[in-house]
């Protein structure tokens, strides 16, 4: 028995030592997930989101409230999912996503109009509820449970942070740089500056700061590092403002853009961050690289070529990051050409995704009958000639075609994005005006390049003019106009009963061409 007890002792001795020694080892593991978001995977699913919104001390005030929810996917980019309050006060909705798990926006508009937002960390195996308090200084505070269990401080100081680093803007001589010098100076200098410019006056915790890190980098290299020709050029102009000598900057190389290997762009990480697809789309887009359309190509070669173009700027050749670049060299097709998957090109997706992730081809395949069907319904698109008449009568010699008719017109540009998300907005408005007596007339200028209108108009439909920049300044100028998006509706008789020169929401177009018919 002696024997048997020192035995036993020991034997209970080396399992609590052994999972002791488990335990320690597991500390960093540990540590490393408190300092970020569980690594998220491409997988197609929903994310259940539930809660209340309390409207406060004013109440009676409110006649509506609606929320926003804003998803930012890795493959098709930003998408938007709007819902109401029930009697209650309460709401309940199921948000698509193309990842396990999201970082999501969530706006709040009270009688239609933006009251506030916050960050929401949605997950699709955790429903997430969130209690949401609002008061008439324009605070919300949040009570949330599930999800990715964000803190009250993150749901708001994330949003803070961003916004800092997208006002914090330097500038420098970069003209008197050479490429290399300026990618070191913009890495080592400029975004570390600004990063924690962001970062510093806010309660973040560790893995809020790990998103937003990664969030940053890809929006610096998106929006400053993979344009250093335009942006030394116009340090050229800024720092000269009464040189009138045409300064030419050279392309930069593709050794140029080594600066990437930093980035470790395998990391899962990224998948969570709202600049990921739109990095993507750029990279594929960058001169030094060229990288070829995907085509008709069987996936396995086309990769295999882009490899060899990037590989040794970017530092691997396997991994993530190249799953990415093939899904996304086919959403530029669909998102920016609006052209459909041609029959080779479904049949290369289900045979290359077969036996990967399957996920990424279901995803591809949806926005391509998205599309179809966004084409077919646009089909009554018409482009115009510019009248000409004189600028003072041009738009009395486009409106008057429509006599009879209620006319909405719609200034917009390929390079604005308010301008196209309003376009999106009103495609239901559209739909519910279909058949009644209402043109939609689009109007643009040379400052959207003829090729890429041409896409775009593809599933905007309605009637098309492209003006010069004179004709366009001047009918600008003269309806007061300051910004676009902007609108003029007229009625039947060819009178203006409305103008704005921002997006006044659907709700409020509706009501006016309603009440105009």
């Amino acid at each position: 028995m002696f024997i048997q007890s020192i035995t036993m002792n020991k034997f209970i001795y080396i399992q609590f030592s052994s999972v002791i020694g488990i335990f320690i080892f597991m500390l960093p593991l540990i540590a490393q997930n408190q300092n970020r978001f569980p690594d998220p995977i491409i997988k197609v699913g929903t994310a259940n989101i539930s809660g209340s919104i309390n409207t406060g001390n004013y109440a009676d005030s409110v006649k509506s409230v609606t929320i926003q929810i804003i998803t930012y996917n890795p493959i098709t980019g930003e998408s938007k999912l709007e819902g109401s309050l029930d009697q209650d006060k309460k709401f309940n909705l199921d948000v698509p996503l193309e990842c396990s798990a999201a970082i999501a926006g969530l706006n709040v508009y009270i009688n239609k109009e933006y009251y506030g937002s916050c960050i929401l960390g949605l997950n699709q195996l955790q429903r997430l509820k969130v209690d949401i308090t609002l008061d008439s200084t324009g605070d919300m505070k949040m009570n949330a449970t599930g999800g990715l269990e964000l803190t009250s401080d993150e749901m708001t100081n994330i949003i803070k942070s961003t916004i800092a680093f997208d006002n914090y803007y330097t500038w420098g001589k970069y003209h008197k740089m050479t490429p290399e010098e300026f990618a070191e100076y913009e890495l080592n200098t400029n975004l570390k500056e600004r990063t924690k410019a962001a970062l510093d006056s806010l309660n973040l915790s560790n893995r809020a700061i790990t998103y937003l890190t990664n969030t940053f980098d890809l929006l610096y290299a998106r929006g400053r590092l993979f344009h250093y020709k335009e942006t030394v050029e116009d340090s050229f102009k800024r720092t000269n403002p009464k040189d009138t000598t045409t300064y030419t900057a050279a392309e930069p190389t593709k050794r140029y853009y080594s600066f990437m290997k930093k980035f470790n762009l395998n990391n899962p990480q990224y998948l969570y961050s709202y600049s990921y697809s739109g990095f993507l789309r750029a990279f594929l887009e960058i001169k030094a690289f060229n990288i070829p359309k995907i085509k008709n190509t069987p996936i396995a070669i086309w990769i295999d070529e882009v490899k060899k173009k990037i590989k040794d700027v970017i530092g691997f050749d396997s991994g993530l990051f190249y799953d990415m670049l093939i899904a996304n060299a086919y959403e530029l097709q669909l998102s920016d050409k609006n052209d459909l998957l041609t029959e080779q090109q479904i049949k290369n997706i289900e045979e290359f995704y077969k036996t990967k992730n399957k996920d990424i081809a279901s995803i591809l395949l949806k926005k391509n009958k998205e599309l179809k069907n966004k084409l077919e319904s646009s089909r009554d698109i018409k482009i115009n000639k510019t009248p000409t008449v004189a600028r003072e009568d041009l738009m009395n010699s486009i409106v008057s075609k429509y006599k009879g008719k209620v006319v909405l017109v719609d200034f917009w540009a390929t390079w604005c994005s308010p301008c196209q998300d309003a376009i999106r907005d009103m495609e239901a408005l559209k739909k519910d005006l279909k058949g009644k007596n209402i043109i939609f007339v689009y109007i643009t200028n040379e400052s959207s390049p003829k090729d890429t209108w041409a896409d775009q108009i593809k599933i905007i439909g309605g009637e098309h003019y492209y003006l010069t920049k004179e004709e366009w300044e001047y009918v600008i100028s003269n309806f007061g106009f300051s910004y676009i998006p902007a609108y003029l509706i007229y009625a039947p008789n060819g009178t203006l009963k409305d103008k704005f020169d921002h997006f006044p929401g659907t709700d409020s177009i509706s009501e006016i061409i309603n009440s105009t018919f």
